[in-house]
């Protein structure tokens, strides 16, 4: 499934990379068979209004066992605030997936 985070996706694949080293700050969070949908619009809407469009990016990543959308910060606080407006968000813990604890016993 194709998470579409960035509005810019002719270089997404290196701005990733980019974000991944320039921001400080990453929460990731579990994106559903169906996709987020609407959630995705709230989210930017929100990040636009209460974060700053330069102040925050994000990309699909893969995780363990599901799709995952990463959303940078530059601050702690930004991404706690984040968190704090879309409650409904799942975090993408992988830590209790069996794929990682298969990969941890070797």
């Amino acid at each position: 499934m194709f998470l579409h985070c960035s509005k810019m996706s002719q270089h997404s694949i290196r701005q990733a990379k980019r974000d991944d080293l320039a921001f400080p700050v990453r929460v990731k969070v579990r994106v559903p068979p169906y996709g987020l949908g609407t959630a995705l619009d709230r989210m930017h809407d929100w990040l636009n209004e209460n974060v700053g469009a330069t102040n925050h990016a994000c990309h699909s990543q893969p995780g363990i066992a599901c799709s995952t959308a990463a959303f940078y910060f530059r601050t702690m606080e930004s991404a706690l605030a984040f968190v704090t407006a879309f409650p409904d968000a799942q975090l993408a813990d992988g830590l209790s997936s069996p794929a990682y604890l298969s990969e941890r016993g070797k």
